[in-house]
């Protein structure tokens, strides 16, 4: 990976054409890879991420889940530093330690983290990884999106003479033998109540945590980790080796998770792909939203972190993992997002949403995020055959795949258009099956061709293949009584529909045109439309009509040109 601050990437769709459409390609004439939309990856930056710490577990989550609280902050600022450093190897940039370290004690008296039996090479890192003034760092002084450092130093206390004369700053696969010793050292990976399948190994968590660094410090968010108080196991020796085997298998996948969590955008069309349903139209999204927000009020009210991201699991296990890696983080007011985006389809006040779906992310993950991401739903042969709008919207997805903007559009169109008011590019798209499914990610640096990924399936043959997610619509077993009001915002079923919209005015061409949504024209005069801007914000409205011609030169003048006419006329009496 060459040494830039910024990495360029484009995804590449595979399109099995119908046998009746005509390529200019010669030997290729029933298939195509199509480029997708530019994505842009931001690879330094000036300063880590600075976490605060408390002495108590500032998650709910944290506290409630045994042996995290107490290694939480220690475990996440070791995998910030492996995730930093396998980028600083990707480029060939070489990391040292820095003059600031933190001085071990001898002996304390509160919360600490006690090294005896720990190899100089752990404590020596330990020094600096944790040190408030970032220990280590790159020759050019700049930082990679999962740097971050602690706000005050944790007090390390050892009995072990410090070494007579300093180590080297550790590789990624130093650092992950470090912290193998370090967790074998406080008996970290061992669950002391058993249930395997419920408790959350400690240095998983860090990871995990790790992972949401870029998404806190896109959003200005401030992760806040409970005080490390570490004393080493009476017995470590005992330690299991699949445990070992978990952590270097991060390692041997790391550059995968990194590929996703370095794009916080990618990172919040996961997360809000947890209340997306594939069923609901456009305009029953805000009553969808606010049946979803009913059911959780009570839970985000008492912030039991800990069961939301058990439903939020239940329902979609490929996304509620990354629910609580950010919660892992520590910032409390990621729970108020959730009705402010039911009742506005913006998670944070003054600031641009990332809910919007990605079909790449989509394709990495195995979770599917918008009604773009199933496929055609029926053939359509006849003139007067009715195509659903979802449908025609799909078909245009291929002749847009390189329109980031068309692609962000999550909930179920509605609505239908008679075939024979379709464009002609469509039709043998909608008279036959086609296939239009990812195939690639292609890495740029300067406009040159680095390298084409095909994906962590195809690359290692290794994925869990039966993760099924629960998007069932249960009824309530009480009906509402007759007094009985629902506060059901409609901006959210506003903005979808509003959304659809903007997408349907366009054809498989380019071109803008209402007719394009087949819907009559009195539609535009809804209340809903209020306020957007449509066709208005880019086209410029042409009269073809005489008639509107000079309906347009007979309106009467405004009132500012008014006043301009009797100034200068008071102005020419004045003067004769």
């Amino acid at each position: 990976m060459p040494n830039g601050m910024q990495l360029h990437g484009r995804p590449r769709w595979h399109l099995a054409r119908p046998s009746c459409v005509e390529t200019t390609e010669p030997g290729d004439c029933d298939s195509s890879v199509l480029n997708g939309p530019r994505v842009t990856f931001f690879l330094r930056f000036d300063s880590p991420v600075r976490c605060e710490i408390y002495p108590y577990a500032s998650t709910i989550l944290s506290g409630s889940i045994p042996g995290i609280a107490q290694s939480h902050a220690v475990l996440t600022l070791c995998w910030s530093y492996i995730l930093s450093v396998r980028l600083f190897e990707m480029q060939g940039r070489q990391v040292r330690y820095s003059k600031h370290r933190i001085v071990p004690k001898s002996r304390c008296y509160g919360p600490a983290i006690y090294l005896d039996g720990a190899s100089p090479a752990l404590i020596r890192w330990l020094c600096a990884v944790l040190c408030c003034e970032t220990g280590w760092m790159a020759d050019d002084r700049l930082f990679p999106p999962w740097a971050a450092c602690l706000a005050t130093n944790p007090e390390l206390v050892t009995t072990s003479p410090a070494p007579t004369k300093d180590l080297a700053a550790p590789s990624s696969s130093e650092a992950t033998r470090l912290l193998l010793e370090l967790c074998q050292l406080f008996d970290l990976n061992t669950d002391p109540s058993g249930e395997k399948l419920t408790a959350l190994p400690p240095c998983r968590a860090g990871f995990l945590a790790a992972l949401m660094f870029p998404f806190y410090r896109f959003r200005t968010m401030t992760p806040r980790l409970p005080q490390p108080d570490m004393r080493p196991a009476g017995n470590n020796k005992n330690r299991k080796a699949h445990d070992r085997r978990t952590v270097l298998l991060y390692l041997r996948d790391i550059r995968y998770f990194m590929s996703l969590s370095i794009h916080p955008p990618s990172l919040g069309s996961i997360l809000w792909s947890a209340l997306w349903q594939p069923d609901i139209d456009c305009n029953l999204v805000s009553p969808w939203l606010a049946w979803f927000i009913n059911v959780l009020d009570h839970i985000i009210n008492g912030r039991k972190l800990e069961i939301l991201v058990k439903v939020l699991a239940l329902r979609r296990p490929r996304v509620g993992i990354w629910w609580l890696a950010l919660f892992l983080l520590g910032d409390l007011e990621i729970i108020h997002w959730f009705r402010r985006y039911a009742e506005t389809l913006m998670e944070k006040r003054a600031s641009a949403t990332l809910s919007a779906p990605d079909p790449v992310v989509s394709a990495w993950t195995g979770s599917k995020q918008s009604f773009l991401d199933y496929d055609k739903t029926k053939q359509y042969k006849g003139l007067d055959d009715l195509v659903s709008r979802e449908d025609l919207l799909r078909c245009r997805l291929v002749f847009n795949s390189q329109d980031r903007y068309f692609a962000s559009l999550s909930w179920r169109p509605f609505g239908h258009i008679a075939m024979r008011n379709v464009e002609l590019e469509l039709w043998p798209y909608l008279e036959s099956d086609y296939a239009f499914v990812y195939d690639s990610f292609a890495w740029y640096q300067d406009g040159k061709l680095l390298h084409v990924s095909r994906g962590f399936r195809s690359e290692t043959g290794r994925h869990v293949k039966c993760v099924p997610d629960d998007l069932e619509r249960r009824r309530s077993e009480t009906n509402c009584h007759a007094g009985c009001h629902h506060d059901i915002k409609l901006e959210s079923s506003r903005i979808s529909t509003l959304n659809m919209l903007s997408r349907a005015i366009y054809d498989a061409t380019g071109g803008r045109h209402w007719a394009n949504t087949a819907l009559p024209a009195t539609s535009r005069q809804h209340w809903w439309l209020r306020d957007w801007e449509g066709l208005d914000s880019w086209d410029i409205s042409i009269k073809l009509n005489h008639e509107a011609d000079n309906a347009a030169a007979a309106r009467p003048p405004s009132r500012f040109l008014l006043d301009w006419i009797r100034r200068q006329t008071q102005d020419s009496q004045a003067n004769v």
